[in-house]
């Protein structure tokens, strides 16, 4: 499959027949991007409601144009259950030719050590892990992960960790647009654990 990445955590996964699924088109990438500039989207997915990962502009555009939405339920309480499916840890579903399992992990503590709303990870075809806000999950190893990198409890040393946990072989980092971070320097102190990716805004690689 094929990733392509945009600011923050908004990344498209994609088949190689063509089914393409946005992940997390929040306030940063809806700043920085038209919607258009994503391309056709067959599906979308969030993560949690946190604004730079769920905003109102993409959400509008994907229920004006019919494309399906999928999110955990306290997402689905924002948008409304009859606009979006509702997906349940552990329980797999099929998005855009996609076999994808959602997994729920904490969300990491914010910057006053208050917990984090409900996060979803998803993964896709067994294979590229987006754990949203997450830094530790168990019982899951995946090839390839979008690996946050920053935020307001993540250092180098937790991403790390967790693509170490998950085994990840491929590493693509995302979420450190906001809490400022250098993807290139965390490629250098990770490059013994994995191949990292650092993509810009609307460049791809396959995993």
């Amino acid at each position: 499959m094929k990733v392509t990445k945009f600011p923050q955590s908004c990344i498209i996964v994609e088949k190689s027949d063509g089914g393409r699924v946005l992940v997390d088109a929040g306030s940063v990438a809806m700043d920085a991007h038209a919607f258009d500039d994503f391309g056709p989207i067959d599906a979308a997915v969030y993560t949690h409601r946190h604004p730079d990962h769920f905003d109102e502009r993409s959400l509008e555009v994907l229920l004006e144009r019919d494309i399906p939405v999928y999110a955990n339920a306290d997402v689905v309480s924002l948008i409304g259950g009859e606009r979006a499916t509702e997906v349940r840890d552990g329980e797999r579903c099929e998005v855009a030719g996609f076999d994808v399992l959602p997994r729920d992990l904490p969300h990491v503590p914010m910057v006053d050590g208050a917990q984090g709303p409900p996060n979803t990870g998803f993964v896709f075809d067994g294979t590229f892990f987006h754990p949203g806000d997450g830094i530790a999950i168990d019982g899951l190893r995946v090839d390839g992960l979008a690996l946050p990198i920053a935020g307001p409890s993540v250092s180098f040393r937790d991403a790390y960790v967790l693509a170490e946990q998950l085994g990840a072989r491929k590493l693509v980092p995302i979420h450190y647009d906001v809490f400022i971070a250098d993807p290139n320097l965390f490629a250098d102190k990770a490059a013994a654990l994995a191949e990292v990716v650092v993509l810009d805004p609307g460049e791809s690689t396959d995993v």
